[in-house]
């Protein structure tokens, strides 16, 4: 994949993605690992509209890698499936371990069920294998900048600060997680 390619508006050849697999970002938290994971895919508006805002806070915090996981993948009858629909019993209980690792919750559901459906972009710190936090709100961009649709105010700022704050949660040397009891 070349990020340059299918994102235009990512104009850095040395940025901070890195392609991932459905079972790579699940092993962060069954081996306690800590990072960032974006969910996404160049084929959506909002994921087009924040990629390079990601990037640029990232490196401004000294993130060297994001986990990119696009949840669009093509299943055994070659057709380009989104592992948010739950089309079939495996990506359900795939698309279900997932949320119920990230604790997710939101009042849209997936069609027929009553597992949260996920916003994308989605920009996901994990640390020490448990979610510390998600950040999934819905922006384009525009002359206007940064802003959810049909609204006029510029949420750049905003988005940034919720990014840094994010990244710093994952950084932060103290010990999120299990705690040993003193005896």
């Amino acid at each position: 994949m070349s990020y340059n390619d299918d994102y235009p508006l990512l104009k850095d050849k040395f940025n901070v993605f890195r392609v991932a697999t459905y079972d790579k970002i699940m092993s962060m938290f069954s081996k306690f690992k800590s990072g960032i994971i974006y969910i996404g895919g160049a084929w959506c508006q909002n994921c087009q509209a924040v990629i390079s805002l990601i990037n640029k806070t990232a490196k401004k915090n000294k993130i060297r890698t994001i986990l990119h996981y696009d949840p669009h993948f093509v299943d055994v009858f070659k057709d380009v499936v989104d592992l948010r629909d739950c089309g079939d019993l495996e990506t359900k209980l795939n698309y279900y371990y997932l949320i119920e690792k990230l604790e997710y919750k939101s009042d849209t559901y997936v069609q027929d069920t009553l597992i949260p459906r996920i916003n994308i972009p989605a920009v996901i710190g994990i640390k020490n294998g448990i979610c510390v936090g998600i950040i999934d709100e819905e922006y384009i961009l525009d002359d206007l900048g940064l802003h959810k649709e049909g609204d006029s105010v510029d949420c750049t700022e905003d988005y940034t600060n919720q990014l840094t704050e994010l990244f710093q949660k994952v950084k932060d040397k103290k010990h999120i997680g299990f705690h040993r009891r003193k005896k």
